[in-house]
């Protein structure tokens, strides 16, 4: 009897194990059986999952379903709309899938899945290739009180969230898995839906074409890496701090609410109000993608309906105003003036080699250089040396300075309105193979300041202060040196400071040395040489901030009273280099604490100047231990 019940003992594990043979030669493992092992802690769920082979994803919460497949436009959703999915939706799902990590883990029959989450109303989320195979297929309930620190120079704390596998022989435990995706799934899944009327890459837009209650205007390149321009109604270049606010705009402009074509009546639309529309074209594509913005009952309205192209059976309710944190139809630069490029011009310095400078009560400065050689500046025939800050200030103004308005496209013959028929100034840029640039500027009855390019039609306002960045004088252009002047040549310096008694120095260039001397005593011994040398150095490097002309008052007044002069008696050097004698110089120096300036001349100039504060406080240094 043993014998035959151990027979038969030995034959039905031999049929199981055959069994189980034949079901993994088919399978490649035992796991749809016997289950898999669950997630060890800190490793993916799903360590598999690719996100590229994954062709549709099906979401369900409750008696509410929701199909989105991979098409060759991007992800779209066939239930419960015929409409495309937001393609940052896309992105987190499957980023979720692909790197959720096991905080940790429970059997599922020791977890109340009500207080989980995981009841019938959590969302079921199955990823499938393009065959209908499962990739990954799971329930998310609620958030765990558990957090997970991520392994980097700077960790974050990642929430978890509930997650059952729903994979065949993956059922027995339930995971705190990073990630949370829960406000996405809100709302019957109408978060997944694209709320931005256009999709769009950037980079290969080609053309963009405006219609506003101010006309209609079309922007357009001639290829990827082409400026912008605007194309119609005039030729014209555009401000490209303004086209990338647009294309961003654009691509970031989304709908507050979405809802079906069929649950909405739409404006009807007249000849006396028509829609605003904004209309893409990609390269390699004629066919447009047309945003309808439709008119509202009230001007006062903070939101309007709006259809795309594209998307026929869909309507977006699209803010109007400007909201914070939202894109607004209102942020969009939508107009030609506001597109278009604002400097006054745009000049390309490196060509320039000469600038005229007229105005109606000034003799015309000419700025000009030749290749290799300093700028220089030519009034009543006299050629000097160009003050290069005035050259400087003058070319950032002209390339810098941006439009308050545009008055006009069309300048009628009569300029008088704009001052413009006599130019308070005019500036003429002088360029290789005989290019020049005309800008003539002027001022109307109230004082405003307009300009003109003499080829172009268009009357632009520029703020007033741009006067001010213009050198019209012949003073004004002098070079910044003060004065030749060589430590070398030097006998006797005479520091008076602040009505103080005159301080006598002499300087040995042979031996570097120095000797003071006060009220005729010997007071070297107080001097500290490295003082009278910094002093000496930044006279002999002494540049003015501005030349004054030889009447200014304020200069004058200030002068009156000097708060530094020093006097310096130089040997005079002939031809042949030898010593021919000597000559004596004067340099005053004057604070003006109302002005905040400082006031200087030197006793052979009639031209007063202004010095900057760091250069005055170095020559204010006490070269005596006192």
């Amino acid at each position: 009897m043993r014998s035959l019940i151990f027979t038969i003992f030995l034959l039905t594990i031999t049929a199981i194990l055959g069994a189980l043979a034949a079901l993994q030669m088919r399978a490649g493992s035992l796991v749809r059986l016997l289950g898999s092992p669950p997630v060890e802690l800190g490793e993916r769920i799903y360590p598999d999952f690719k996100p590229e082979n994954v062709a549709r994803i099906s979401l369900r919460s409750g008696e509410t379903k929701a199909v989105f497949v991979k098409s060759p436009g991007g992800w779209i959703a066939t239930t419960p709309w015929q409409d495309r999915m937001d393609y940052r939706a896309t992105l987190a799902i499957l980023s979720l899938v692909n790197t959720t990590l096991a905080v940790d883990r429970v059997e599922r029959d020791k977890l109340d899945p009500v207080a989980a989450g995981l009841s019938g109303n959590s969302t079921e989320i199955n990823c499938q290739d393009a065959a209908g195979e499962t990739l990954a297929r799971f329930r998310l309930g609620r958030r765990t009180p558990l957090y997970h620190l991520t392994e980097s120079e700077n960790p974050q704390s990642l929430p978890t969230t509930y997650l059952l596998p729903y994979e065949r022989g993956r059922k027995s435990h339930v995971y705190a898995a990073t990630g949370d995706l829960a406000p996405l799934f809100k709302d019957g899944f109408r978060k997944l839906r694209d709320h931005r009327p256009l999709q769009f890459n950037p980079l290969t837009l080609a053309k963009i074409r405006i219609r506003t209650s101010e006309g209609e205007l079309t922007l357009g390149r001639t290829d990827t890496s082409a400026p912008w321009r605007i194309i119609k109604p005039l030729d014209l270049g555009t401000d490209p701090a303004t086209v990338k606010k647009l294309l961003e705009g654009l691509f970031e402009l989304q709908a507050t609410k979405i809802s079906e074509r069929s649950d909405v009546t739409l404006p009807a639309i007249t000849d006396s109000a028509k829609s605003n529309q904004i209309a893409i074209t990609q390269f390699g594509s004629e066919a447009e993608t047309v945003l309808d913005i439709l008119p509202t009952e009230t001007p006062e309205a903070r939101e309007a309906l709006a259809t795309v192209s594209d998307r026929p059976e869909t309507v977006f309710t699209l803010p109007l105003k400007v909201e914070e944190e939202i894109v607004s139809i209102a942020d969009l630069p939508l107009t030609v003036n506001v597109l278009r490029d604002p400097t006054l011009t745009n000049l390309n310095i490196a060509s320039i080699n000469g600038i005229e400078i007229e105005t109606a009560t000034t003799p015309t400065v000419l700025i000009s250089r030749e290749p290799s050689k300093p700028w220089t500046a030519t009034i009543n025939g006299k050629e000097q040396t160009a003050n290069e800050q005035r050259l400087f200030d003058l070319l950032k103004a002209v390339t810098s300075t941006r439009a308050l308005s545009f008055e006009t496209d069309a300048a009628p013959e009569d300029l008088s309105p704009w001052g413009l028929d006599r130019p308070i100034l005019t500036l003429i840029f002088l360029a290789e193979n005989n290019q020049t640039l005309s800008i003539s500027f002027g001022l109307d009855r109230r004082g405003g300041l307009f300009a003109k390019r003499k080829t172009s039609p268009t009357i632009m306002r520029v703020d007033n202060s741009f006067l001010t960045k213009i050198a019209v004088n012949a003073h004004d252009w002098r070079h910044a040196q003060l004065w030749s002047f060589y430590k070398v040549d030097l006998k006797k310096l005479i520091l008076i400071k602040d009505g103080s008694p005159p301080l006598e120095l002499t300087y040995d260039d042979r031996d570097t040395s120095w000797k003071a001397t006060r009220d005729g005593n010997d007071v070297t011994a107080d001097l500290d040489p490295q003082r009278a040398n910094f002093i000496l150095t930044t006279l002999e490097n002494l540049a003015v901030t501005r030349w004054l002309a030889p009447n200014d008052e304020a200069a004058a007044k200030a002068l009156a009273k000097p708060t530094l002069t020093f006097t310096a008696t130089e040997n005079t050097i002939d031809d042949f280099g030898e010593v021919s004698g000597s000559q004596t110089r004067t340099l005053t120096l004057a604070t003006d604490p109302a002005a905040n300036l400082i006031y200087g001349k030197i006793s052979t100039d009639p031209s007063p100047f202004t010095l900057d504060a760091e250069t005055f406080l170095k020559l204010s240094i006490p070269p005596l231990d006192e």
